[in-house]
Protein backbone atom coordinates (compact mmCIF):
# COMPACT_ATOMS: atom_id res chain seq x y z
CA UNK A 1 0.00 0.00 0.00
CA UNK A 2 1.17 3.53 -0.65
CA UNK A 3 0.00 7.04 0.09
CA UNK A 4 -1.77 7.12 -3.27
CA UNK A 5 -3.93 4.01 -2.78
CA UNK A 6 -7.70 4.24 -3.22
CA UNK A 7 -8.13 3.37 0.46
CA UNK A 8 -6.21 6.48 1.59
CA UNK A 9 -8.21 9.28 3.21
CA UNK A 10 -6.78 12.78 2.94
CA UNK A 11 -7.79 15.60 5.31
CA UNK A 12 -6.77 19.24 5.03
CA UNK A 13 -6.95 20.65 8.54
CA UNK A 14 -6.05 24.19 9.58
CA UNK A 15 -2.22 24.34 9.62
CA UNK A 16 -1.98 20.57 9.16
CA UNK A 17 -2.32 17.79 6.63
CA UNK A 18 -3.51 14.31 7.65
CA UNK A 19 -3.27 11.16 5.57
CA UNK A 20 -5.15 8.19 7.03
CA UNK A 21 -4.65 4.61 5.85
CA UNK A 22 -7.18 2.50 7.78
CA UNK A 23 -5.79 -0.90 6.74
CA UNK A 24 -2.09 -0.11 6.51
CA UNK A 25 -1.45 -3.38 8.36
CA UNK A 26 -3.76 -6.37 8.11
CA UNK A 27 -5.66 -7.55 11.20
CA UNK A 28 -3.33 -10.56 11.41
CA UNK A 29 -0.19 -8.39 11.18
CA UNK A 30 -1.60 -5.92 13.72
CA UNK A 31 -2.41 -8.64 16.25
CA UNK A 32 1.05 -10.18 15.88
CA UNK A 33 2.81 -6.81 16.16
CA UNK A 34 0.78 -5.88 19.24
CA UNK A 35 1.67 -9.11 21.06
CA UNK A 36 5.32 -9.01 20.02
CA UNK A 37 5.86 -5.34 20.90
CA UNK A 38 4.14 -5.77 24.26
CA UNK A 39 6.35 -8.75 25.11
CA UNK A 40 9.63 -7.20 23.85
CA UNK A 41 9.26 -3.72 25.34
CA UNK A 42 10.78 -2.45 28.56
CA UNK A 43 7.86 -0.20 29.51
CA UNK A 44 8.18 2.92 31.69
CA UNK A 45 5.50 4.24 34.03
CA UNK A 46 6.62 7.80 34.72
CA UNK A 47 5.22 10.44 37.02
CA UNK A 48 3.74 13.45 35.24
CA UNK A 49 2.86 16.84 36.67
CA UNK A 50 -0.18 18.59 35.25
CA UNK A 51 -1.51 21.86 36.67
CA UNK A 52 0.72 21.44 39.74
CA UNK A 53 -0.43 17.92 40.62
CA UNK A 54 1.86 14.88 40.18
CA UNK A 55 0.54 11.41 39.41
CA UNK A 56 1.42 8.32 37.37
CA UNK A 57 0.87 8.77 33.63
CA UNK A 58 -2.33 7.02 32.58
CA UNK A 59 -0.41 4.75 30.18
CA UNK A 60 2.94 3.01 29.80
CA UNK A 61 5.59 4.41 27.46
CA UNK A 62 8.88 3.50 25.80
CA UNK A 63 11.25 5.43 23.56
CA UNK A 64 13.38 3.99 20.75
CA UNK A 65 15.85 5.86 18.61
CA UNK A 66 18.83 5.83 16.30
CA UNK A 67 20.86 8.05 18.64
CA UNK A 68 21.24 8.44 22.39
CA UNK A 69 19.51 11.84 22.29
CA UNK A 70 16.95 12.15 25.10
CA UNK A 71 13.39 13.28 24.41
CA UNK A 72 11.54 15.47 26.90
CA UNK A 73 7.90 16.38 27.41
CA UNK A 74 5.94 17.52 30.47
CA UNK A 75 9.11 17.42 32.61
CA UNK A 76 9.69 13.76 31.69
CA UNK A 77 13.05 12.90 30.14
CA UNK A 78 13.22 9.65 28.20
CA UNK A 79 16.36 7.97 26.88
CA UNK A 80 15.98 5.86 23.74
CA UNK A 81 16.42 2.13 23.58
CA UNK A 82 17.76 0.49 20.41
CA UNK A 83 15.15 -0.37 17.79
CA UNK A 84 14.11 -4.02 17.89
CA UNK A 85 13.84 -5.98 14.61
CA UNK A 86 10.04 -5.83 14.99
CA UNK A 87 10.04 -2.03 15.33
CA UNK A 88 12.51 -1.66 12.45
CA UNK A 89 10.16 -3.68 10.23
CA UNK A 90 7.25 -1.34 11.04
CA UNK A 91 9.47 1.74 10.68
CA UNK A 92 10.73 0.60 7.27
CA UNK A 93 7.19 0.06 5.95
CA UNK A 94 6.04 3.48 7.21
CA UNK A 95 9.13 5.18 5.73
CA UNK A 96 8.68 3.46 2.38
CA UNK A 97 5.01 4.47 2.15
CA UNK A 98 5.43 8.02 3.43
CA UNK A 99 8.75 8.76 1.73
CA UNK A 100 9.85 10.26 5.06
CA UNK A 101 12.66 9.20 7.39
CA UNK A 102 11.97 8.76 11.10
CA UNK A 103 14.72 8.43 13.71
CA UNK A 104 12.72 8.16 16.93
CA UNK A 105 9.72 6.16 18.08
CA UNK A 106 7.62 6.85 21.16
CA UNK A 107 5.28 3.98 22.04
CA UNK A 108 2.25 4.25 24.30
CA UNK A 109 0.51 1.23 25.79
CA UNK A 110 -3.08 1.88 26.77
CA UNK A 111 -3.75 -1.03 29.12
CA UNK A 112 -7.51 -0.60 29.31
CA UNK A 113 -10.28 1.94 28.74
CA UNK A 114 -9.00 4.04 31.65
CA UNK A 115 -5.62 4.80 30.07
CA UNK A 116 -5.32 7.88 27.89
CA UNK A 117 -3.17 10.61 26.43
CA UNK A 118 -4.23 14.21 27.03
CA UNK A 119 -4.22 17.03 24.53
CA UNK A 120 -0.71 17.76 23.35
CA UNK A 121 0.90 19.70 20.53
CA UNK A 122 3.96 17.65 19.49
CA UNK A 123 5.79 20.99 19.52
CA UNK A 124 8.91 20.06 21.48
CA UNK A 125 11.99 21.77 20.05
CA UNK A 126 13.60 18.38 19.29
CA UNK A 127 10.85 17.77 16.68
CA UNK A 128 11.70 20.86 14.62
CA UNK A 129 9.50 23.67 13.35
CA UNK A 130 7.06 21.60 11.24
CA UNK A 131 7.35 18.02 12.46
CA UNK A 132 6.10 15.06 10.45
CA UNK A 133 4.47 12.54 12.79
CA UNK A 134 3.59 8.99 11.79
CA UNK A 135 1.14 7.31 14.15
CA UNK A 136 0.46 3.58 13.99
CA UNK A 137 -2.06 1.89 16.28
CA UNK A 138 -2.31 -1.78 17.14
CA UNK A 139 -4.78 -3.45 19.48
CA UNK A 140 -8.26 -2.11 20.11
CA UNK A 141 -9.69 0.62 17.94
CA UNK A 142 -9.89 4.06 19.50
CA UNK A 143 -10.85 7.55 18.49
CA UNK A 144 -8.04 9.87 17.49
CA UNK A 145 -8.97 13.52 18.04
CA UNK A 146 -7.33 16.65 16.66
CA UNK A 147 -7.79 20.14 18.02
CA UNK A 148 -6.23 23.32 16.65
CA UNK A 149 -4.21 25.21 19.24
CA UNK A 150 -6.16 28.45 18.74
CA UNK A 151 -9.38 27.45 16.97
CA UNK A 152 -12.22 25.80 18.91
CA UNK A 153 -13.39 23.06 16.52
CA UNK A 154 -12.26 19.46 17.30
CA UNK A 155 -11.70 16.93 14.48
CA UNK A 156 -12.16 13.17 14.87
Amino acid sequence: MDLFSAEKQHFQLPNAELIYLPSFFSKQESDLYFKTINAETNWQHDDITVFGKTYKQPRLTALFGETNQPYSYSNIVMYPQTFTPTLLSIKNKVEHCSEQKFNTLLINLYRDGNDSNGWHADNEKELGKNPVIASVSFGEERLFHFKHRTQKKTET
